[in-house]
């Protein structure tokens, strides 16, 4: 299994200046080519874009940003 390299999308950092959306690259035949985790303040959600970066789907809500890589990691490698 390839590694993922998870990127921070600064854009969407708090007013502190925390980050909470990363991104990586998964190339899915099913979920296309991008997959973003998002922290909801309760959870960190895995999304995808079914190609048009405007209708997101949440795959799953994970308890830590840990949890939700690892998720990522086992559930939409790179293929």
């Amino acid at each position: 299994m390839s590694k993922l390299n998870w990127n921070i999308v600064h854009e969407c950092d708090d007013e502190d200046g925390n980050p909470t959306q990363w991104y990586s690259e998964i190339n899915h035949p099913k979920y296309g080519k991008y997959c973003w985790i998002n922290d909801m303040g309760d959870y960190f959600g895995v999304e995808v874009d079914y190609g048009g970066f405007t209708e997101f789907t949440e795959l799953v809500e994970c308890k830590s940003l840990i949890s939700a890589k690892r998720w990522v990691a086992t559930q939409l490698k790179k293929r």
